[in-house]
């Protein structure tokens, strides 16, 4: 349960932290742009039109799956969401599906099965379930985590550049108050700071004193060091290509190599079960459907073979 439900049902409903706001506010900005990446990871070729490529990844990154049928009532091929609703085989695999179309109308559907031979009508029986991985789970408790750690790197960052801006207290007593308070804005504001000789803060040394607060911009560098590698990680968790850039020293062959084998490995852990499933759409519906890691070069596609031949898919 979240931590804005937990206050709500703990009876706090009205109570506001500016500094939880920000932090929250960040988090879902980071949610936002990591669910964009792991939603665009996959490019589909050979599917029919009426099969919605944005609808069915995201299915598959907030679900972990998406099934994939022809419609009998619409005369056309759908990817949507479902479930197994029925037992599964010595495999491990449901042997049927409900999908759930428009206006939440519901469908029982039998899933696709290896030793029977589907031609003609007999296809139209039946369906192909896509998965997001050999798990069978979403890829979204990866954003969350790492959307909430970057959000709360990235408001520890904010708040220390903002104390090393105004990095001491000013502690006065209530007579000199508002004197302190205009002295300090116009040292915020940068303007030339005038005391009147005669006036109350005529000894400023003696009656303000202050407190450092230690705040040190190497502190600062550190972190967004930090949020910059918390970053890398988290690409490469969803098997982005990424590369540290703030290690001093250059690196070496070896470890650019340890670090790509890594990613690539993290793309076969989506991209598999997703080559399994165009494999089984193109046997049993007689299309040619296949998938590969979203690369904008396919001539730098390091997962293809001089052949052409991708070494991941399922053959």
């Amino acid at each position: 349960m979240d931590e804005a439900v937990r206050n709500h049902l703990a009876g706090t409903p009205f109570a506001h932290n500016g500094g939880t706001t920000r932090t929250d506010i960040i988090e879902r900005m980071y949610q936002r742009l990591l669910a964009e990446l792991a939603s665009n990871r996959f490019k589909w070729t050979g599917l029919p039109e009426s099969v919605d490529v944005r609808f069915m990844e995201t299915t598959l990154f907030y679900q972990g799956l998406s099934v994939f049928y022809f419609d009998k009532d619409y005369d056309k091929y759908f990817a949507l969401k479902g479930a197994s609703t029925s037992f599964v085989n010595m495999l491990d695999n449901p042997t049927g599906f409900t999908v759930i179309g428009y206006n939440f109308n519901a469908k029982q559907i039998a899933a696709y099965q290896p030793s029977r031979e589907y031609e003609g009508d007999t296809a139209k029986d039946t369906c192909i379930p896509i998965w997001s991985n050999y798990l069978r789970m979403p890829d979204w408790d990866v954003v969350r985590i790492y959307a909430s750690r970057l959000a709360e790197l990235d408001t520890t960052i904010e708040i220390n550049s903002r104390n090393a801006r105004l990095n001491k207290l000013i502690i006065t007593a209530d007579n000199t108050r508002l004197s302190a308070i205009n002295l300090n804005r116009q040292l915020e504001e940068g303007g030339t700071v005038q005391i009147n000789a005669n006036g109350p803060m005529s000894d400023a040394g003696g009656i303000i004193q202050t407190l450092d607060l230690n705040v040190s911009t190497a502190s600062i560098n550190e972190l967004h060091v930090l949020r910059t590698r918390m970053w890398n990680e988290c690409m490469g968790l969803m098997g982005i290509n990424n590369s540290n850039q703030d290690k001093k020293e250059r690196l070496v062959a070896a470890e650019v190599a340890a670090n790509d084998d890594q990613t690539y490995m993290m793309r076969y852990v989506n991209l598999n079960a997703r080559q399994m499933a165009a494999k089984q759409i193109s046997e049993v519906f007689g299309l040619n459907v296949s998938v590969d890691y979203y690369i904008e070069d396919p001539v730098e596609n390091p997962m293809e073979d001089p052949d052409g031949t991708n070494p991941g898919e399922v053959v």
